[in-house]
């Protein structure tokens, strides 16, 4: 069964020609076998997912159909010449005269050329060639690929449908995210005290591990807001209206990285105020280091 998310894009006709699958590694390969089942399936069912009995469904599930290329790490990276065989293949006619998928697995651990080589076909993908990437953690990807994929990160097994409580509390996250941004090129000290009120704050509904989680996702939001400013085209429906210029877009990109790593830590038994503060301190050691980038500068 594909994620939640994914089935709804799909049941609605909102079919990406490149998608970036995030989570736990675990997970990364089945579902994105899973989405182009759905891809292929001659008879999909309504809420999106693939009908798991036609022919393509059955082929795709023993790893044999022929319109499906599923590259994974030669030894400890993807390497050049595997996504130069598969944009050769993938810009011949299908074999069954309908759609190909190409799913690229680890897509985080290809070597520099592999990605590159990667992208010219992301940048003019051939009719009817859908490209499904897997990473545990998308932020490590290039830039220019990310720019061109349609990015979900998959709900883990203690999370499901979302409800209007957690709606407004992911919003009211948001707002929290983007005052933190705009606390932290200050006092570290301020920072931490807002840690503090984060958790004195909780909603008597919600454990300390759900808030500082959706905390931590609305912060990963607007750090990719922010690099997107840059590396986007204009044109992209932007998240956020007004947002701190706490960071330049690269260090966005690597603040990122921190914040994804805290939000796998934060699913484990961590202590999460201990997590926050910790994350703080090194969010806030990127700012002093731009601050030390743009007085070299001057």
């Amino acid at each position: 069964m594909l994620d939640p998310q994914l089935a709804k894009r799909i049941a609605a006709g909102k079919v990406s020609h490149s998608w970036l699958l995030t989570g736990r590694e675990e997970q990364l390969l089945p579902q994105a076998k899973s989405l182009a089942a759905a891809l292929l399936c001659a008879h999909p069912t309504p809420d999106g997912n693939a009908c798991g009995v036609c022919s393509s469904c059955r082929k795709v599930a023993a790893d044999n159909h022929p319109d499906v290329q599923i590259i994974c790490p030669d030894g400890a990276s993807v390497k050049i010449f595997q996504t130069r065989k598969m944009r050769y293949v993938a810009h011949l006619e299908s074999f069954e005269g309908g759609r190909q998928v190409v799913i690229i697995h680890e897509a985080h651990t290809m070597q520099r050329a592999a990605a590159n080589s990667l992208l010219k076909i992301l940048e003019e993908p051939p009719s009817g060639v859908y490209f499904i990437l897997t990473a545990p953690v998308g932020d490590a990807l290039l830039p220019t690929i990310l720019s061109r994929v349609v990015w979900i990160r998959l709900l883990g097994e203690d999370e499901g449908e979302e409800t209007p409580a957690d709606c407004e509390l992911r919003t009211e996250m948001e707002q929290k995210a983007m005052e933190l941004l705009g606390l932290l090129p200050g006092d570290i000290s301020t920072a931490l005290l807002f840690a503090g009120g984060l958790k004195n704050g909780r909603r008597k509904d919600l454990t300390d591990k759900k808030q500082t989680i959706y905390f931590l996702e609305a912060l990963l939001l607007c750090l990719r807001e922010i690099w997107a400013e840059t590396y986007l085209p204009e044109s992209r429906l932007r998240l956020f209206q007004r947002l701190p210029g706490a960071y330049d877009a690269l260090q966005a990109l690597e603040a990122a990285r921190l914040v994804e790593d805290a939000i796998r830590l934060a699913k484990s038994n961590i202590n999460t105020t201990l997590l926050l503060n910790v994350l703080l301190l090194k969010l806030r050691d990127l700012c002093g280091q731009q601050g030390l980038d743009r007085a070299a500068e001057k």
